[in-house]
Parts: structure tokens; sequence; C-alpha cells
């Protein structure tokens, strides 16, 4: 995975200042997550749905998306944190994993409320992932194996682990081919 640098230390920052806790869903607004995203993948949503879906769904954008240019306008107006706390969870990664694939720092990150809006970059990276998530899914219609298959090494992606390649756009495009080269029955 990308790694990010460590912030650099400034003389007025105090000295006691706790790293910030690390986000997690409630348990209960993750089984219903989870159990939302499996009742669309039995119904054989589209990628465009389930990735509303894992992004907060009417909490993301008040309407089901019509096209890409929906989730244009909502990376030009950002997303909430929440939104990567459920991308975090369908993922089943923790929060400051997400912020390596975002490039983001974790501490800030950890001090934003749920309802904070992110910038359009991050907003724009993170909705490219959920959406390769909803590709991820649609082919392997499980979570569970969708995440041991980010999570192993890759013949097709020259060894590298598809999550570890998430963090860039062409990255992103990248493990989407193998995707649908999977989708379309060809080994990679």
């Amino acid at each position: 995975m990308a790694k990010t640098q460590a912030p650099s230390k400034s003389s007025t920052a105090p000295k006691s200042a706790a790293a910030p806790k690390a986000t997690t869903v409630p348990a209960r607004e993750s089984e219903d997550l989870s159990a939302l995203v499996k009742k669309h993948i039995k119904k054989g949503a589209s990628a465009n749905l389930l990735t509303w879906v894992i992004l907060g769904g009417k909490n993301f954008m008040a309407k089901e998306p019509v096209s890409g240019f929906d989730f244009l306008t909502a990376s030009d107006k950002g997303i909430t944190k929440q939104s990567l706390i459920n991308l975090a969870d369908i993922m089943d990664i923790p929060m400051k994993d997400i912020a390596i694939l975002l490039n983001v720092s974790y501490k800030t990150l950890g001090r934003k409320q749920s309802t904070d809006i992110l910038d359009s970059l991050v907003s724009s990276l993170s909705i490219e992932i959920a959406n390769t998530i909803a590709n991820g899914l649609s082919v392997f219609e499980d979570a569970d194996k969708l995440n041991r298959w980010l999570q192993k090494e890759n013949r097709a992606l020259n060894g590298k682990k598809p999550i570890e390649l998430l963090s860039t756009p062409t990255g992103i495009k990248m493990v989407n081919h193998v995707l649908s080269r999977m989708e379309e029955g060809i080994y990679t």
C-alpha cells in the first residue's frame, strides 16, 4: 500500500495529544449495511446502485443514481466521513487503511465528525474505490470472498495485491479490468 508521511511536529502542538480513536461502525449499523448490500447483490443490482448503497444510500445521495454524472456531482459537493466508514466496513479494513488509500492523514481523518464533508478529490477517489468494490461484489457475490481476493497477490497485477492499487486512478482502472475479465470468465 502507499505510505503516507508522518506529519511534522509543530512546537505549538501539545505534547500530550493522543492519537484519534479508531472509528468503527456500531455493530447494529454494520449488520444493517452488510445485510442491505447482500440483499442488493442477490437482486443483481447494478454497480452504480451497489456503490450508492455502500456509500450510505439516501444518506449519501438523496436519489438513486441514474448515471455516472450523479456520482460526479456528489464528488464535487463532497461526501461525508460516514460514507468512508461504510466503505471501510464493507471492505473489512480499519479507517487507518482507508486513510492510506486516500493519501490523507489518519489523525486528520480521525478528528472529523461522521457528518463532516470531505474535499472533492478525496470524495472522487472514495467513490471510485466504492465503485470498484461494487464491481467486485457483482463478480464474487460475497463480500468475504471479495475481501480475501483483494488481499491476495495477483499475477495479472504483476504480483501486487489488488488493494494496494486502489490508491490511484490508474490502479483502480487496472483492478476493474481484472474484475471485468473475471466476470467474462477469462482466467486472470
